[in-house]
């Protein structure tokens, strides 16, 4: 099996997974992520010792973070996904970048505690979700994904031992303070959670994005 992963939620990661092993690549400049994501794909496939297009790469699958995220972030790596899959003739199959986030944390801390992360979502609020680990190599989503204040999120833990994680923390450390570093994306954990669903029975596996509130910019009222 020979995974492209991609993920453009916070900046661009890119990666192959593969027997041989895992190729990874990364912008983390969010104004040049989508003006680079062919190249880091080229990229990838290249360390992965295959060529440099995807149609010659013998891919089995694209998998594709779906968000939380902006607008212009997400489409970026959606789009892209859904063009390579299809031109490629395989599936392309979807995952919460929080999702992503919070196996990676889960791996990093006791695999029976809970985890709350975060990022940002602008305008003084952040994405969050709520974590247990399933097996080890998914997660299960106990509440989530949700858009609110950091303040709101702290709240609705404050009884709790649940720890907080992600980018959002960094943001708010006052309301999230978190033992945790602040980690990007890493494209190449989705791998690993598509495939042990995979091996649990799931089949669905969708590519819409989870924006969870109307993007930044409407069109003008109709005069």
């Amino acid at each position: 099996m020979r995974d492209l992963c991609i993920d453009t939620s916070t900046g661009a990661s890119v990666a192959v997974v593969d027997d041989t092993g895992t190729y990874s690549a990364r912008e983390t400049d969010t104004r040049a992520h989508a003006e680079r994501l062919n190249m880091l794909v080229q990229e990838v496939l290249l360390d992965a010792g295959k060529p440099s297009r995807a149609t010659d790469a013998n891919l089995d699958q694209v998998i594709v973070g779906t968000g939380p995220a902006t607008f212009t972030g997400l489409r970026a790596g959606l789009v892209t996904a859904r063009v390579i899959a299809h031109a490629c003739g395989i599936p392309v199959r979807g995952v919460s970048s929080l999702d992503i986030l919070a196996r990676y944390y889960l791996d990093e801390t006791a695999r029976d505690g809970e985890i709350v992360v975060v990022t940002d979502a602008r305008r003084q609020e952040v994405y969050w979700a709520h974590y247990r680990a399933a097996g080890p190599d998914d997660v299960e989503c106990m509440t989530g994904p949700e858009v609110a204040t950091a303040d709101a999120v702290a709240n609705r833990f404050i009884d709790s031992s649940v720890t907080f994680a992600g980018p959002g923390c960094a943001l708010y450390p006052d309301a999230l303070p978190t033992p945790m570093p602040v980690v990007p994306v890493h494209a190449d954990i989705a791998s690993r959670i598509v495939r042990a669903r995979i091996a649990a029975g799931i089949t669905d596996f969708p590519t819409e994005p989870l924006y969870l509130r109307r993007p930044d910019i409407h069109p003008g009222k109709a005069r």
